[in-house]
């Protein structure tokens, strides 16, 4: 377990303290709930790939990718730059 801390708008806590016995429960409470967002939200994470187009914005790339190459403009691009531009636009390391 990591240890964060948060702001709460003090106005809220007094609101719902009366609802819970103690500060261990409202703690517990929180720490639940606060779990329950982060799972959510990288589940939904999960969901979506890195690199998501419609069928129509691949078929523009691919299309523009193959007018480069048969009018000799395309380009090489090394491996190792190729790698660094997947670690920086996507978090992780191919």
């Amino acid at each position: 377990m990591c240890t964060r801390t948060i702001k709460i708008n003090d106005t809220l806590i007094e609101q719902v303290r009366p609802i819970f016995p103690d500060d261990e429960a409202l703690q517990a409470w929180l720490e639940q709930q606060l779990e329950a967002a982060l799972i959510q939200v990288a589940t939904e994470k999960r969901l979506v790939p890195p690199c998501s187009y419609t069928d129509e914005e691949m078929y523009a790339i691919v299309k523009q990718r193959l007018q480069s190459l048969e009018d000799g403009t395309a380009k090489l691009v090394d491996g190792d730059e190729v790698f660094a531009q997947i670690q920086s636009r996507y978090g992780f390391k191919a």
